[in-house]
């Protein structure tokens, strides 16, 4: 007999437990899906035992906000699912010499697994690596959906909920037999380029043919604006002319350029690897509501009887969006299906096209039957 997902939100921190043990106690669910908003004072070691204590596996994280339904929510959001998941924590997500293709199990897709949620802590700096060892391991023998866990208002601390409790500096993986489709847009348009990346560290963009970053950057954006790009007010600007590395078949990969580095080098959320070819973006709240939308629409085109709507949006997205940001998640029609998902650092997903990326500064919606 089918069984819908268990599904609860609390508008408080305070009720996770409580939230996960309603669900939890239902005797169709195999496994707990949790997203969360960061607690006031942090999560204590309370929660961390419930967590441990829990007889079936948990996968999730601290996201700066949670969608629920067609809107931004507080507090928490516990998915009951009706598979069991396969849960692999792999710790050292910033560790440069981590083999992270070691610690992943090769035979999920013969085992009969179709899809994982990926999340991640979002201020690792092997995130990208990891994607790779990911992506090395599984090709498109599955399909991907999560998203990068943290918080705004600090730095890294404990963001993804396992079996063993919070962690930090992690990945986990929850692969599962449900087949998923995707939707991945993010209705950034081209205004400037392409831009040769000729000096970078990382996430960080020294050099654009041969030129300071920064002044690459600065002249174009202040030509939009025709106003000056203050360098204490950097992000306020910045947040509506993102970097889109070019890729083959493809939108371009969004790199949300946040920090100005050493006079001209630019941080952004994700690496930009050197060689590579980059335009400068905008976009305005039409464009990007319609992506969304586009998102879902092409997530559900293929799926019949969808159950769920898994929806991880860029929270990047809704800063530059503000009070137009509910338009997009009204965008996203779901027709009495129900929604569920965060707004998160940065976005994992594959697109249909052969590529696994972390994106920012994009819609991923996932369409999902009988889970």
């Amino acid at each position: 007999m089918f069984r819908p997902m268990e599904l609860c939100y609390v508008e408080t921190t305070d009720r996770i437990e409580s939230a996960a043990e309603e669900v939890a106690s239902a005797d169709h669910v195999e496994g707990l899906l949790i997203f969360a908003t960061p607690a006031d004072d942090g999560y204590d070691g309370q929660l961390e035992s419930f967590l441990e204590r829990l007889d079936i596996p948990v996968i999730g994280g601290v996201f700066p906000e949670l969608i629920h339904q067609n809107k931004k929510e507080q507090g928490a959001v516990v998915c009951g699912l009706t598979v069991e998941p396969q849960v692999k924590t792999v710790p050292g997500l910033s560790d440069a010499k981590a083999d992270y293709s070691s610690q992943l199990d090769p035979d999920l897709p013969v085992d009969g697994y179709e899809t994982v949620f990926v999340f991640v802590d979002a201020y690792a700096t092997e995130i990208e690596r990891f994607i790779q060892s990911l992506f090395r391991t599984y090709g498109v023998e599955l399909n991907y959906l999560g998203g990068g866990a943290g918080s705004l208002a600090a730095d890294q601390q404990p963001c993804l909920f396992t079996d063993e409790g919070i962690v930090q500096d992690s990945a986990v993986v929850a692969a599962i037999s449900s087949p998923l489709n995707l939707g991945v847009r993010h209705g950034w348009e081209e205004i400037a380029g392409p831009f040769r990346v000729t000096d970078t560290d990382g996430p960080v963009v020294y050099g654009l043919d041969g030129k300071p970053a920064f002044s690459v950057y600065r002249d174009v954006v202040e030509q939009q604006t025709s106003g000056d790009l203050i360098r204490e007010e950097f992000f306020e600007t910045a947040k509506a002319y993102p970097f889109g590395v070019s890729r083959m078949n493809g939108e371009p990969v969004v790199r949300d350029p946040f920090e100005i580095v050493e006079e001209n080098g630019l941080r952004c959320f994700g690496d930009v690897p050197e060689g590579e070819f980059v335009h400068i973006l905008e976009g305005d709240a039409p464009t990007l509501i319609q992506a969304a939308q586009s998102a879902a629409d092409e997530a559900q085109s293929t799926q019949r009887n969808t159950e769920v709507l898994f929806f991880f949006d860029c929270i990047s997205r809704e800063l530059y969006l503000q009070e137009e940001y509910q338009q997009e998640l009204t965008s996203v029609k779901t027709d009495g299906t129900q929604m569920a998902g965060a707004l998160t650092i940065g976005e994992i997903a594959n697109d249909g096209n052969g590529h696994l990326d972390y994106y920012n500064k994009t819609a991923v919606i996932g369409a999902i039957a009988d889970i």
